[in-house]
């Protein structure tokens, strides 16, 4: 990965947001991106098509869109242009050997982490939202796949691996190299905040806050302690790719 030549701010100088400021634009996008969720996913049910399929579709109509749009409008505020410049930091750069030896065991620990924490996401999910419409319900395709058309699946597989790509990007520019610098909370807190909030934001998720976080939590302070969003945006798209490489093997 090539180092970024622009200097980065430093971390001592940077103004920070308010709490109610770091909450918001943590929270408010989720908002944005469930109820599009929602609508969508009302709409394409009568067709048959999965939830996962409007979910799909939602990032590509609202999700990527909101996150990008508000990075610009940030960086319009700040540098009266539409740049971003001095909006996305932690950029610091590494060598190819330190990625080598970073990204590896992070990623081997989420995946790890995700299988393992699964079975507890699914008893949330049964026990406290146990009247979460079987419409909204993203674990209806994993089920049972074969109740949908194969054209519907791998129209599923093909827009999973492209978003698999561009929504890790996008999430971990807006959340890790945007929001992370500027938590009103000091270096050994901001990891955990960043963790949490970014795990609330997932609205049409809510019984996986716990697992994502715990998964998230190693990433975060690796990209804080080095400065660099490259980690979790390598580890973000390999983590998604190998649930994607598993649905199309499912």
């Amino acid at each position: 990965m090539k180092p970024d030549p622009t200097p980065t701010i430093k971390q001592t100088t940077l103004p920070r947001f308010s709490v109610a400021q770091t909450i918001l634009y943590h929270l408010l996008p989720g908002v944005f991106i469930a109820l599009v969720f929602v609508a969508l996913a009302r709409f394409t049910n009568p067709f048959g098509w999965p939830p996962s399929l409007a979910l799909l579709l939602t990032w590509l109509v609202a999700g990527i869109p909101i996150l990008v749009g508000f990075l610009f409008y940030y960086g319009r505020q700040q540098n009266g242009a539409l740049s971003l410049n001095g909006v996305l930091l932690y950029r610091q750069p590494l060598l190819w050997h330190q990625y080598a030896g970073l990204v590896p065991p992070l990623l081997a620990w989420a995946a790890l982490a995700s299988m393992l924490l699964y079975p507890l996401g699914e008893s949330i999910q049964r026990h406290l939202f146990g009247g979460w419409p079987s419409w909204l319900n993203l674990s209806t395709l994993a089920l049972d796949p074969t109740q949908y058309p194969p054209a519907v699946l791998w129209t599923i597989v093909a827009l999973s691996t492209v978003l698999n790509i561009a929504v890790p990007i996008t999430e971990e520019l807006y959340f890790r190299s945007f929001l992370l610098p500027r938590i009103p909370a000091s270096s050994r807190w901001a990891p955990f905040w960043s963790s949490l909030l970014f795990s609330l934001y997932h609205f049409w998720l809510p019984w996986d806050v716990l697992g994502r976080m715990i998964t998230l939590l190693p990433v975060v302070y690796v990209v804080q302690w080095k400065r660099n969003v490259y980690i979790s945006i390598l580890v973000h798209c390999l983590l998604n790719l190998l649930g994607t490489i598993a649905l199309a093997l499912w």
